[in-house]
């Protein structure tokens, strides 16, 4: 495995433990929202060492992944803001994209898809829930475009 995809895992990995800490911090205390932080850190370690994993055998397979993963993560987060039935079409219209942007950009999608959920995480705290949803939208499309251009120019540039 290349050394800047772990560098990458590694630090989604601690981004989504961080958010989880802010994010529960004042509903569950210091010490339970750093046991929910340290498992949204193992569970994102867990999805790519599973997607790398996959990827060795099937991309059907490591595509399934992708599109559960985006579309429970997303189901989770926004349910409670949005109600059951939009959650749904939310969580199906994400993993839509993230599963598409997938085959483009591979694992930079989905790291795209979890720094928008956890930007829409810390949002959701001080803005109400309709900006906040904007705020994600807009910054996973700016995410995944920049995946685009980090992965073009990485494949320009190769030796």
């Amino acid at each position: 495995m290349d050394s800047s995809l772990v560098i990458l895992v590694g630090g989604t990995a601690l981004f989504a433990g961080a958010v989880a800490y802010l994010g529960l911090l004042r509903d569950l205390g210091r010490r339970r929202a750093g046991w929910a932080a340290a498992g949204a850190t193992a569970a994102v370690a867990v999805l790519f060492a599973l997607m790398i994993y996959l990827a060795h055998l099937a991309l059907p397979a490591v595509l399934g992944v992708v599109a559960l993963s985006s579309s429970a993560l997303a189901y989770l987060v926004l349910q409670r803001d949005l109600g059951r039935r939009r959650a749904v079409l939310a969580a199906v219209g994400a993993a839509a994209v993230v599963t598409a942007s997938f085959l483009l950009v591979l694992y930079l999608a989905v790291i795209a898809f979890i720094g928008a959920v956890g930007v829409y995480l810390v949002a959701r705290t001080r803005l109400r829930t309709a900006p906040a949803l904007a705020f994600m939208g807009s910054t996973l499309g700016g995410l995944l475009a920049a995946s685009v251009l980090v992965f073009w120019a990485s494949l320009t540039y190769m030796m």
